[in-house]
Protein backbone atom coordinates (compact mmCIF):
# COMPACT_ATOMS: atom_id res chain seq x y z
CA UNK A 1 0.00 0.00 0.00
CA UNK A 2 1.33 3.67 -0.97
CA UNK A 3 0.40 6.23 1.11
CA UNK A 4 -0.36 9.84 0.19
CA UNK A 5 1.17 12.61 2.47
CA UNK A 6 0.19 16.06 2.33
CA UNK A 7 0.62 19.44 3.66
CA UNK A 8 -2.65 22.06 4.05
CA UNK A 9 -2.22 24.79 1.83
CA UNK A 10 -2.30 28.58 2.86
CA UNK A 11 -3.00 32.13 0.92
CA UNK A 12 -0.07 33.86 0.36
CA UNK A 13 0.26 36.97 -1.44
CA UNK A 14 3.39 38.69 -3.78
CA UNK A 15 5.03 41.73 -3.03
CA UNK A 16 6.11 43.64 -5.53
CA UNK A 17 8.65 46.56 -5.54
CA UNK A 18 11.31 47.98 -8.01
CA UNK A 19 14.72 49.77 -6.91
CA UNK A 20 15.63 53.00 -8.94
CA UNK A 21 19.15 54.55 -9.97
CA UNK A 22 21.35 56.35 -8.25
CA UNK A 23 20.04 54.74 -4.61
CA UNK A 24 17.01 56.40 -4.83
CA UNK A 25 13.70 54.68 -4.48
CA UNK A 26 11.98 55.11 -7.37
CA UNK A 27 8.89 57.11 -6.92
CA UNK A 28 6.02 55.14 -8.54
CA UNK A 29 5.48 51.85 -6.31
CA UNK A 30 2.73 49.88 -7.28
CA UNK A 31 0.28 48.18 -4.50
CA UNK A 32 0.58 44.54 -4.22
CA UNK A 33 -1.96 42.31 -5.08
CA UNK A 34 -4.86 41.37 -3.50
CA UNK A 35 -4.57 37.92 -1.33
CA UNK A 36 -5.82 35.03 -3.11
CA UNK A 37 -8.02 32.24 -1.50
CA UNK A 38 -6.77 28.91 -1.74
CA UNK A 39 -8.69 26.06 -1.01
CA UNK A 40 -7.29 23.44 0.59
CA UNK A 41 -7.92 19.69 1.29
CA UNK A 42 -7.15 17.35 4.04
CA UNK A 43 -4.87 14.50 2.56
CA UNK A 44 -6.32 11.27 2.43
CA UNK A 45 -4.57 7.69 2.33
CA UNK A 46 -6.01 4.70 0.06
CA UNK A 47 -4.81 1.13 -1.43
CA UNK A 48 -3.74 2.04 -5.08
CA UNK A 49 -4.68 -0.56 -7.05
CA UNK A 50 -1.82 -3.16 -8.34
CA UNK A 51 -1.64 -3.09 -12.19
CA UNK A 52 0.95 -5.15 -14.56
CA UNK A 53 1.38 -5.20 -18.32
CA UNK A 54 1.01 -8.48 -19.60
CA UNK A 55 0.76 -10.39 -23.51
CA UNK A 56 -1.91 -12.61 -24.51
CA UNK A 57 -3.68 -13.59 -27.51
CA UNK A 58 -7.52 -13.83 -28.82
CA UNK A 59 -9.30 -16.89 -29.86
CA UNK A 60 -13.12 -17.71 -30.85
CA UNK A 61 -15.34 -19.00 -27.96
CA UNK A 62 -15.05 -21.58 -29.22
CA UNK A 63 -12.36 -22.39 -31.93
CA UNK A 64 -11.81 -25.74 -33.50
CA UNK A 65 -9.08 -27.19 -35.86
CA UNK A 66 -11.25 -29.84 -37.37
CA UNK A 67 -10.22 -33.61 -39.40
CA UNK A 68 -12.57 -35.96 -40.66
CA UNK A 69 -11.27 -38.76 -38.55
CA UNK A 70 -10.99 -40.88 -41.55
CA UNK A 71 -8.18 -41.36 -44.61
CA UNK A 72 -8.88 -40.66 -48.04
CA UNK A 73 -8.36 -37.81 -50.54
CA UNK A 74 -10.52 -34.62 -50.53
CA UNK A 75 -12.41 -34.21 -53.22
CA UNK A 76 -14.50 -31.13 -52.34
CA UNK A 77 -14.33 -28.23 -49.84
CA UNK A 78 -17.27 -26.08 -50.92
CA UNK A 79 -16.15 -23.31 -48.12
CA UNK A 80 -13.45 -20.23 -47.95
CA UNK A 81 -11.53 -18.19 -45.43
CA UNK A 82 -13.81 -15.49 -44.01
CA UNK A 83 -17.11 -17.67 -45.20
CA UNK A 84 -20.11 -17.64 -42.10
CA UNK A 85 -21.10 -21.25 -41.68
CA UNK A 86 -24.08 -22.64 -39.83
CA UNK A 87 -23.95 -26.40 -37.10
CA UNK A 88 -24.13 -28.92 -40.11
CA UNK A 89 -22.95 -27.19 -43.01
CA UNK A 90 -20.65 -29.49 -44.98
CA UNK A 91 -16.85 -27.96 -45.03
CA UNK A 92 -14.91 -31.10 -46.86
CA UNK A 93 -15.44 -34.64 -48.21
CA UNK A 94 -13.40 -37.10 -48.97
CA UNK A 95 -13.28 -39.85 -51.80
CA UNK A 96 -15.00 -42.85 -50.17
CA UNK A 97 -15.51 -44.78 -52.68
CA UNK A 98 -13.51 -48.03 -51.22
CA UNK A 99 -14.94 -47.08 -48.23
CA UNK A 100 -18.81 -47.44 -49.88
CA UNK A 101 -18.06 -50.97 -51.61
CA UNK A 102 -16.64 -52.04 -47.95
CA UNK A 103 -19.78 -50.62 -46.02
CA UNK A 104 -21.83 -52.78 -48.58
CA UNK A 105 -20.43 -55.85 -48.41
CA UNK A 106 -20.42 -55.75 -44.35
CA UNK A 107 -24.26 -54.97 -44.79
CA UNK A 108 -24.77 -57.76 -46.85
CA UNK A 109 -22.59 -60.06 -44.42
CA UNK A 110 -25.48 -58.83 -41.45
CA UNK A 111 -28.44 -59.86 -43.65
CA UNK A 112 -26.55 -63.44 -43.97
CA UNK A 113 -25.76 -63.66 -40.34
CA UNK A 114 -29.21 -62.98 -39.52
CA UNK A 115 -30.98 -65.15 -41.98
CA UNK A 116 -28.85 -67.92 -40.73
CA UNK A 117 -29.85 -66.90 -37.46
CA UNK A 118 -33.09 -67.48 -38.28
CA UNK A 119 -32.73 -70.83 -39.24
CA UNK A 120 -31.04 -71.81 -36.27
CA UNK A 121 -33.38 -71.06 -34.39
CA UNK A 122 -36.00 -73.05 -36.16
CA UNK A 123 -33.23 -76.01 -35.98
CA UNK A 124 -33.65 -75.36 -31.95
CA UNK A 125 -37.17 -75.56 -32.00
CA UNK A 126 -37.43 -78.92 -33.84
CA UNK A 127 -34.35 -80.54 -31.64
CA UNK A 128 -36.33 -79.81 -28.82
CA UNK A 129 -39.39 -81.82 -30.17
CA UNK A 130 -37.16 -84.46 -31.30
CA UNK A 131 -35.38 -84.77 -28.25
CA UNK A 132 -38.69 -85.20 -26.11
CA UNK A 133 -40.04 -87.92 -28.76
CA UNK A 134 -36.64 -89.81 -28.15
CA UNK A 135 -35.69 -89.37 -31.84
CA UNK A 136 -32.54 -87.84 -31.07
CA UNK A 137 -29.69 -88.07 -28.45
CA UNK A 138 -29.03 -85.53 -25.53
CA UNK A 139 -25.21 -84.64 -27.19
CA UNK A 140 -26.66 -83.54 -30.70
CA UNK A 141 -29.62 -81.87 -29.14
CA UNK A 142 -26.89 -79.81 -27.28
CA UNK A 143 -24.56 -79.72 -30.69
CA UNK A 144 -27.70 -77.82 -31.95
CA UNK A 145 -28.25 -75.61 -29.28
CA UNK A 146 -24.83 -74.65 -29.58
CA UNK A 147 -25.73 -73.05 -33.05
CA UNK A 148 -28.09 -71.13 -32.04
CA UNK A 149 -26.09 -69.28 -29.65
CA UNK A 150 -23.32 -68.98 -31.97
CA UNK A 151 -25.30 -67.49 -34.68
CA UNK A 152 -26.66 -64.88 -32.04
CA UNK A 153 -22.54 -64.01 -31.57
CA UNK A 154 -22.10 -64.03 -35.49
CA UNK A 155 -25.03 -61.76 -36.00
CA UNK A 156 -23.52 -59.03 -33.52
CA UNK A 157 -20.28 -59.31 -35.24
CA UNK A 158 -21.48 -58.41 -38.43
CA UNK A 159 -23.72 -55.96 -37.22
CA UNK A 160 -20.31 -54.04 -35.68
CA UNK A 161 -18.53 -54.42 -38.67
CA UNK A 162 -21.40 -52.64 -40.75
CA UNK A 163 -21.74 -49.99 -38.04
CA UNK A 164 -18.31 -49.81 -38.50
CA UNK A 165 -18.02 -49.13 -42.21
CA UNK A 166 -21.42 -47.13 -42.05
CA UNK A 167 -19.38 -44.50 -39.55
CA UNK A 168 -16.42 -43.86 -42.12
CA UNK A 169 -18.83 -43.07 -44.96
CA UNK A 170 -20.15 -40.44 -42.22
CA UNK A 171 -16.69 -39.40 -41.06
CA UNK A 172 -15.76 -38.78 -45.08
CA UNK A 173 -18.09 -35.88 -44.59
CA UNK A 174 -17.08 -33.08 -42.46
CA UNK A 175 -19.43 -30.77 -41.00
CA UNK A 176 -19.69 -27.52 -39.02
CA UNK A 177 -19.82 -28.63 -34.97
CA UNK A 178 -21.47 -25.26 -34.59
CA UNK A 179 -22.07 -21.83 -35.61
CA UNK A 180 -19.25 -19.59 -36.81
CA UNK A 181 -16.66 -18.27 -39.33
CA UNK A 182 -14.34 -20.30 -41.42
CA UNK A 183 -10.78 -19.26 -40.23
CA UNK A 184 -8.44 -20.89 -42.66
CA UNK A 185 -8.32 -23.96 -45.04
CA UNK A 186 -5.54 -25.60 -43.90
CA UNK A 187 -5.41 -28.71 -46.76
CA UNK A 188 -7.07 -28.28 -50.57
CA UNK A 189 -8.99 -30.62 -52.60
CA UNK A 190 -6.65 -33.33 -54.28
CA UNK A 191 -4.78 -33.73 -51.35
CA UNK A 192 -4.16 -36.73 -48.57
CA UNK A 193 -5.42 -36.39 -45.64
CA UNK A 194 -5.30 -39.17 -42.28
CA UNK A 195 -7.89 -39.25 -39.59
CA UNK A 196 -5.66 -36.59 -37.25
CA UNK A 197 -5.20 -34.54 -40.37
CA UNK A 198 -6.46 -30.98 -39.41
CA UNK A 199 -8.87 -29.74 -42.32
CA UNK A 200 -10.62 -26.24 -41.89
CA UNK A 201 -10.60 -23.67 -38.82
CA UNK A 202 -13.91 -22.75 -37.62
CA UNK A 203 -14.32 -19.70 -34.56
CA UNK A 204 -16.62 -17.53 -33.53
CA UNK A 205 -16.51 -14.11 -34.05
CA UNK A 206 -19.18 -12.57 -32.08
CA UNK A 207 -17.88 -13.73 -28.84
CA UNK A 208 -13.88 -14.54 -28.04
CA UNK A 209 -11.56 -15.80 -25.23
CA UNK A 210 -8.53 -14.00 -24.50
CA UNK A 211 -5.92 -15.95 -23.29
CA UNK A 212 -3.21 -14.35 -21.09
CA UNK A 213 0.49 -16.08 -20.04
CA UNK A 214 0.60 -15.00 -16.80
CA UNK A 215 4.25 -15.23 -14.99
CA UNK A 216 4.73 -16.67 -11.75
CA UNK A 217 5.16 -13.38 -10.06
CA UNK A 218 1.45 -12.03 -11.02
CA UNK A 219 -0.84 -15.17 -10.05
CA UNK A 220 -2.02 -13.56 -6.82
CA UNK A 221 -3.61 -10.18 -8.81
CA UNK A 222 -5.05 -12.57 -11.51
CA UNK A 223 -7.48 -14.18 -9.93
CA UNK A 224 -10.60 -15.36 -11.20
CA UNK A 225 -12.62 -12.02 -11.49
CA UNK A 226 -10.07 -9.64 -11.52
CA UNK A 227 -10.47 -6.77 -14.27
CA UNK A 228 -8.40 -7.20 -17.43
CA UNK A 229 -8.49 -3.57 -19.85
CA UNK A 230 -6.41 -4.19 -23.47
CA UNK A 231 -5.73 -3.56 -26.46
CA UNK A 232 -4.61 -4.27 -30.07
CA UNK A 233 -2.16 -3.30 -32.43
CA UNK A 234 -4.71 -2.91 -34.97
CA UNK A 235 -7.04 -0.57 -32.78
CA UNK A 236 -4.31 1.38 -30.54
CA UNK A 237 -6.72 3.81 -29.59
CA UNK A 238 -9.44 1.19 -28.20
CA UNK A 239 -9.64 -0.19 -25.02
CA UNK A 240 -11.60 -3.63 -24.04
CA UNK A 241 -12.49 -4.62 -21.11
CA UNK A 242 -13.09 -8.03 -19.57
CA UNK A 243 -12.70 -10.25 -16.55
CA UNK A 244 -10.82 -13.06 -15.78
CA UNK A 245 -12.99 -16.09 -15.54
CA UNK A 246 -10.59 -19.35 -15.68
CA UNK A 247 -7.23 -19.93 -14.34
CA UNK A 248 -4.55 -22.55 -14.46
CA UNK A 249 -4.41 -24.03 -11.08
CA UNK A 250 -0.20 -25.29 -11.31
CA UNK A 251 2.59 -23.19 -12.72
CA UNK A 252 4.01 -24.66 -16.06
CA UNK A 253 7.98 -25.97 -15.19
CA UNK A 254 9.07 -24.46 -19.05
CA UNK A 255 7.44 -21.47 -19.24
CA UNK A 256 7.16 -20.68 -15.50
CA UNK A 257 3.31 -19.17 -15.87
CA UNK A 258 -0.07 -19.68 -15.38
CA UNK A 259 -2.57 -19.50 -18.29
CA UNK A 260 -5.34 -17.45 -17.53
CA UNK A 261 -8.79 -16.68 -19.38
CA UNK A 262 -11.59 -14.57 -19.87
CA UNK A 263 -14.48 -14.13 -22.15
CA UNK A 264 -16.11 -10.85 -24.09
CA UNK A 265 -18.19 -10.11 -26.42
CA UNK A 266 -17.61 -8.49 -29.89
CA UNK A 267 -20.59 -7.38 -31.18
CA UNK A 268 -18.89 -5.10 -34.17
CA UNK A 269 -16.55 -7.46 -35.23
CA UNK A 270 -13.42 -5.74 -34.55
CA UNK A 271 -11.77 -8.05 -32.61
CA UNK A 272 -10.28 -11.15 -34.82
CA UNK A 273 -9.34 -14.64 -33.53
CA UNK A 274 -5.86 -14.91 -33.54
CA UNK A 275 -5.15 -11.26 -32.58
Amino acid sequence: MLRSIGAPLGAFALLAFGIGCGGEASADVEPPPPAGDVQGEASQTGAVPRTGKLTGSLRGEPESDLAANASGRVVEMPVDAGQPVKKGDVLARLDTRAVALVASEAKAQADLARTRREQAKRECDRSKSLLEAGAISKSEFDRVQDQCKTSDLDVRAAEARAGQASQTLVDGIVRAPFDGVVVERLIEPGEYVRADSPIVRVATVDRLRLNIQVPEAHVASARVGAAVSFSVSAYPERTWTAAIDRRGVAVRAQSRDVLAEASLANPDGALLPGM
